[in-house]
């Protein structure tokens, strides 16, 4: 039997449904303009679909265990054994909009250099939204569930956390606009780089502590993730050297055996390790890798030019010139045609400099880039010269060596390309990665468009032309991208 109160609470509660209605309408009306919102917005912005998420593992300390983790330079010590030991996560980032192109569709240089621009101003100001530890069994439960392109990217030295996050998420960002409908998972390894360039040889002893962690990352990974997902395999910089370090491990694996070619392709991007031990172990590097190897190198890099100063050796990233030579120019002061400045007391200075003072640092910087971009200026001028449009011309010995013996031209290696990037990436940009390019060669086809290239070749440096005879035995080739058109 009906209630003879039920009437009234239909009536009621119909009334309270449509105030509730009328509230909620008003609140998205006004919520938007009301001052101090700004938490309110964020939260709507990041429940659409421009919201990226880069997984990572690292090795740094996390100084903030019971809040949101904070990642600074200090090494995560495994207690007891004083390995590495490893913590895993997720880092989200807010993209540009998603009707920005992608990069590759730039019709010409010009326009090209501006959108690159714009993308790196948006993205060195993007913060970390949501930043949350997982698991050790649900990071990799992500990984089993995956079914895609998983890109493992290392960072170089004088980088923090959230630095090289961000330019992860900016290679990642850039891959999805190329290839879309392509699943990619962008996993990060972040080791206790300080953030400081007068720390350099800090971080090569934190990198190469990282080196048993990484290992094991990559074996695992391999071991967990699904049949249909590749992974590709990014390093800048000092990173670069993980990469070695781990096939040398890998080449005392049996042939053959599971696991032993984790990489689909291998990108080193600028690579800080020394030029004769990684010819010494290419072979191994490129027995991880299914596909590619792609070396992209920049004569106008600055922290290479630093680095072969401070080794006294060619850098793989920076094939230009010996670092003996560097030297020995840097510390005469003959630059230029006048003495008007000295590499290496100024390199130095920078690198060893204890001052916390934020000016000297930045007058500091400034001096460095001034002395490096004069050296490169005089080093380069006697380089490939351009004959035409898009056209680069041998320097005179080079061809004079071609012309005589054209068989002396050859690859890296059976899977390994050279990229010359100079131009692309520049002095003043630091450590920023070319990663439009970056993006083409992920892709399932790789590819350097939008840019156009030629082939040309490099000197070998003073100590292996001397042994060589002075008369090379082989020149390696170089895809060089061309700095006035693209290949349209």
């Amino acid at each position: 039997m009906q209630s003879k109160f039920s009437p009234k609470i239909t009536v009621r509660l119909s009334v309270s449904l449509r105030l509730g209605l009328l509230l909620t309408v008003l609140l998205c009306l006004v919520v938007p303009v009301l001052p101090n919102s700004s938490g309110a917005a964020q939260a709507q912005k990041y429940s659409n679909n421009r919201e990226i998420g880069v997984f990572y593992a690292t090795t740094r300390q996390n100084d903030s265990p019971s809040g949101r983790p904070l990642y600074g330079a200090a090494r995560h010590l495994d207690i007891g054994l004083g390995q590495g030991s490893t913590e895993y996560g997720v880092a989200t980032f807010l993209k540009p909009n998603s009707n920005i192109p992608t990069i590759a569709n730039s019709p010409n240089w010009s326009q090209l250099r501006d959108e690159m621009a714009k993308r790196d101003t948006y993205w060195t100001g993007a913060k970390v939204g949501q930043l949350n530890r997982l698991s050790d069994s649900d990071f990799f439960s992500r990984v089993k569930n995956f079914h895609g392109l998983i890109c493992i990217y290392i960072h170089g030295y004088d980088m923090t956390f959230e630095e090289s996050a961000r330019e992860l998420a900016e290679l990642a960002d850039e891959y999805e606009r190329r290839a879309p409908g392509q699943e990619i998972l962008p996993i990060l390894f972040s080791w206790p780089s300080t953030g400081n360039k007068a720390d350099y040889t800090g971080d090569e002893a934190s990198l190469e502590w990282s080196e048993t962690p990484f290992r094991d990352l990559i074996n695992r990974l391999a071991r967990e993730k699904s049949y249909d997902t590749s992974i590709d395999l990014v390093a800048h910089s000092m990173g670069s050297r993980l990469a070695f370090w781990y096939a040398m491990a890998q080449s005392q694996v049996p042939p053959g055996s599971y696991g032993s070619t984790p990489f689909r392709n291998v990108i080193l991007s600028c690579a800080d390790i020394d030029y004769h031990t990684a010819e010494q172990r290419k072979g191994d590097l490129q027995k991880c890798t299914e596909r590619n190897v792609f070396v992209l190198t920049n004569d106008n890099d600055g922290p290479l030019l630093t680095s072969q100063a401070l080794h006294a050796q060619t850098r793989l990233g920076r094939p230009a010139d010996g670092g003996i030579a560097i030297r020995s120019i840097a510390t005469t002061g003959n630059l230029t045609a006048s003495k008007s400045a000295d590499l290496l007391s100024t390199v130095n200075s920078l690198f060893t400099a204890n001052s916390n003072n934020a000016d000297n640092k930045d007058t500091k910087s400034s001096l460095a880039k001034f002395a490096l971009n004069t050296f490169l200026q005089k080093k380069n001028s006697g380089n490939n010269t351009a004959s035409g449009p898009g056209q680069l011309t041998e320097s005179a010995d080079i061809a004079a060596w071609l012309a005589t013996n054209p068989a002396l031209s050859r690859e890296y290696g059976p899977k390994a390309q050279l990229i010359d990037d100079s131009g692309l990436v520049t002095v003043n940009m630091g450590h920023r990665i070319a990663w439009p390019l970056l993006a083409g060669l992920m892709l399932s086809q790789p590819t350097l468009s939008p840019f156009a290239t030629s082939v040309v070749h490099k000197r070998p440096d003073a100590l292996l032309l001397r042994q060589m005879g002075d008369t090379p035995t082989y020149l390696y080739r170089y895809n060089k991208i061309n700095l006035d058109r693209l290949s349209r």
